[in-house]
């Protein structure tokens, strides 16, 4: 069965129906007018010939057509549609650039929005999510600080792990088995503050799209989601200040042109001042973080462009004691270190992209890609002195294609390589500590992942649709050792009605490489490791049936996904196992599988005075090792039975608006003690208190619910000659945890007469937030 469709995956290019000679290409750029920002996805139809292309992740398009009078209409969401009229004889190229709408648009009938909604329900995507920042931005998050990973964590299947935190656990999976890319480079560590906040600068994104099953072919490396982010690639006509400052960070954004319409730029840099703030009342906070990006974008012709993006975030703490040393010959006392600790917790990514136009039909980018991640621990004490410090190295090639056969079929193909390389567990110590903690250089592991794809989209009949897609990966080890990952991919969707279709989906995933955790939170010791010879890749595959439906008259679309997921060689540590310091780490690690199920419900309105969605997740998550649990199954740490989330925004008026989030979900799991017996020991001169546990993860702690409200404010747009005014400012004001429930933290055993109590301590009740936004 596999082989037959590999040989179907292959050849469906070469089977499909040649185009007749008499035809022209018309294609081109769907930009932002002003700033030229490439638009991702929007839509370009031309309603004659019935044909239609989105724009990929560059902006461009592509449709084959009879030569002939036509209408193009271009539409994106959030932008005024754009009409033009043009007699086609030859090849063409029509780059257009759209105006973003005003609120005169509030009554249009039939928007991009609507189209968007329309074209979703008759592609052939799965389990994918697309959200613009300016929705992003108005959904109350913990400090009013703008976060798109808990966001992300408000979707059906998208649970998030502690409270507060931005770690994602997507379908049942693992949080190391989210893939996310910015610019196309991955990023190891997600959050700042112990996963609190996230690493990404909201004002220096453009576009987020997270895929949680039917997977591309170009998409690979992990087995739950991809979460692809872009930045903006800097306006090419005139300067662009915007900014904000919250409670516990500021930001700022500035992008602008270095030669009009061909050279621009973006920076964006932002930094936590809390630390500041509290050292002028006197009291210390010893920690920020900060996070810089930066892009260029070159556009040399009308088929070159190139791109180059840079990303640089830290967190930094530095805690220090001192003691008075006062000396009897003298009358002044000075200072000095008792104690000093303190660490760095950091990621770099650079890219490097050259887009080309071989023809008016194919499409490529060739990139390169650095990426780093490393934390250093250090500490010094009296005469003695500590660092432990962990690096990852990546240094990535690819090449992808986007061949625009005809408006029936798209094929998308390219290439790759990824080359890693680890130093875990770099220790370095001097004083006594040495004695018994000695200095060591940690196991350098390299790694290298190749992979090609090949992927075709096509639509047999008005009905039927059909994705296709096959990845080759593999991963070459230290000791040679290779390992070949065959990943099939196919979904298919057929329309019931113009509004209204049936999909359904299979994909297989590899990942090549696997975290070392200590912690549900996100702590500077957490490790990664790539695959040996004894630890062989993970991989999982997941069946999706789904439908979806738009109702145009509500603006509001439906979608109902069921999914099972099967996944292989994951890896847990053995009871007591050291995660720390570690360099014989297979040794302590035991394989075995999950199984995870469940139902997803999206309703969502991207438009009109009142907008949002509801998302509800009915799921279950086990895993099995023959190790642990004396054999048996068990549940998931985050297997979250319920999980509802309700966004809304509400326009009170062209400057007001109030959002508001509801959140309900079953709570995580853990291992109980429930009693404790007495035996002698080994010398059998006194007893040893030996304790006894409910099966793994048995427990589950307590559902947790919470509301958050934002009020946004938002200044004039128009001057008092009704022209639209340089300066603009909103402001944010509003709360986490409105009804200050705080959720379960963590778990306290605490003894008691008739035996042990478990208590649920909360982190975050109430929590007020003020913001302020502006932009020039």
């Amino acid at each position: 069965m596999l082989k037959r469709f590999i040989w179907i995956a292959l050849l469906l290019p070469l089977s499909i129906t040649s185009l007749s000679a008499q035809t022209v290409t018309l294609n081109g750029y769907l930009t932002e007018e002003g700033s030229g920002e490439a638009l991702i996805g929007g839509t370009v139809y031309v309603p004659e010939a019935e044909a239609g292309a989105y724009t990929n992740e560059y902006g461009f398009w592509s449709i084959t057509i009879p030569p002939g009078d036509y209408t193009v209409i271009f539409k994106y969401l959030g932008y005024l549609s754009d009409t033009v009229s043009i007699s086609l004889t030859e090849n063409t190229t029509l780059d257009r650039p759209l105006k973003p709408e005003g609120t005169e648009l509030a009554t249009v009938e039939i928007t991009a929005e609507d189209l968007a909604a329309k074209e979703d329900v008759q592609s052939t995507r799965m389990g994918a999510i697309k959200m613009n920042m300016k929705e992003i931005s108005l959904v109350p998050v913990l400090g009013g600080e703008t976060d798109v990973l808990k966001v992300m964590q408000l979707m059906p299947g998208v649970s998030q792990g502690t409270e507060g935190t931005t770690g994602m656990f997507v379908r049942g999976g693992d949080a190391d088995q989210n893939l996310v890319l910015l610019d196309e480079a991955i990023v190891y560590n997600t959050g700042h503050l112990f996963g609190f906040f996230s690493v990404f600068n909201p004002d220096a994104l453009k576009d987020m799209t997270m895929i949680k099953g039917a997977f591309p072919a170009q998409y690979g490396g992990r087995l739950s989601s991809v979460l692809d982010l872009r930045t903006k690639e800097g306006n090419l006509n005139k300067f662009h200040v915007k900014g904000g400052i919250g409670l516990l960070s500021s930001r700022l954004n500035i992008e602008g042109p270095i030669i009009k319409d061909r050279l621009s730029f973006s920076i964006a840099g932002r930094r936590t001042y809390i630390d500041q703030v509290f050292k002028t009342v006197g009291i210390n906070i010893p920690y920020y973080f900060y996070d810089l990006n930066g892009k260029m974008n070159f556009k040399i012709s009308n088929k070159d462009r190139i791109y180059f993006s840079t990303y640089v975030g830290d967190d930094v703490l530095k805690v220090s004691e001192e003691i008075a040393s006062d000396d009897e010959q003298d009358t002044t006392s000075t200072s000095t270190d008792l104690f000093n600790f303190g660490f760095e917790l950091g990621n770099t990514t650079q890219t490097l992209r050259w887009n080309h136009l071989f023809s008016e039909k194919l499409f490529a980018n060739f990139s390169l890609i650095h990426t780093t991640f490393n934390y250093n621990i250090r500490g010094s004490f009296v005469d003695n002195s500590i660092l432990i410090t962990s690096r990852i190295r990546d240094l990535g090639a690819k090449a992808d294609f986007d061949w625009f056969v005809s408006p029936k079929t798209h094929v998308k193909f390219g290439a790759g390589s990824i080359y890693h390389r680890f130093r875990p567990n770099v220790v370095s110590t001097a004083g006594e500590i040495s004695d018994f903690l000695s200095s060591q250089q940690g196991s350098l592991i390299n790694n290298q992942e190749l992979y090609a794809y090949g992927g075709v989209d096509h639509e047999f009949s008005n009905r039927f649709k059909v994705n296709t897609g096959l990845r080759l990966s593999s991963a070459l080890t230290v000791g040679s050792t290779f390992y070949p990952g065959l990943e099939p991919r196919i979904s298919g969707r057929f329309t019931t009605s113009e509004y209204s279709s049936v999909k359904a989906s299979y994909s297989r995933m590899y990942q090549y490489m696997h975290r070392v955790s200590s912690s549900t939170i996100a702590l500077p010791t957490d490790l990664w490791y790539p695959v040996t010879e004894q630890v062989v890749p993970q991989n999982a595959d997941q069946f999706a049936v789904g439908f979806h439906q738009f109702i145009p008259k509500a603006r509001l679309s439906i979608e109902i996904e069921g999914y099972y997921k099967r996944l292989r060689n994951l890896i847990e540590y053995r009871e007591g196992a050291q995660l720390v310091l570690n360099d014989n780490f297979e040794e302590d690690l035991v394989n075995g599988t999950g199984d995870s199920y469940g139902m997803e419900v999206l309703l969502r309105r991207k438009r009109g005075r009142l907008s949002g969605w509801i998302g509800y997740t009915l799921s279950w998550s086990t895993r099995q090792f023959d190790e642990l649990n004396n054999g048996q199954r068990y549940w998931a740490r985050y297997d979250r039975r319920h999980d509802l989330s309700v966004v809304s925004i509400l326009e009170l008026s062209k400057r007001i608006s109030l959002s508001g989030v509801f959140i309900y979900q079953n709570g995580s799991r853990f291992t109980a003690q429930v009693g404790q017996y007495f035996q002698p020991n080994a010398t059998l001169t006194g007893v040893d208190v030996i304790p006894i546990y409910t099966d793994r993860n048995a427990i589950r702690m307590a559902p947790t619910h919470r509301l958050d409200l934002n009020l946004v404010i938002k200044s004039d747009p128009l001057n008092d000659n009704d022209e639209p005014k340089r300066f603009k400012t909103e402001w944010h004001i509003g709360a986490y945890n409105v009804y200050n429930r705080a959720s379960p933290f963590r778990i306290n055993i605490e003894t008691t007469d008739t035996g042990y109590k478990y208590t649920q301590p909360g982190l975050f009740g109430l929590v007020p937030f003020v913001a302020f936004n502006f932009e020039y």
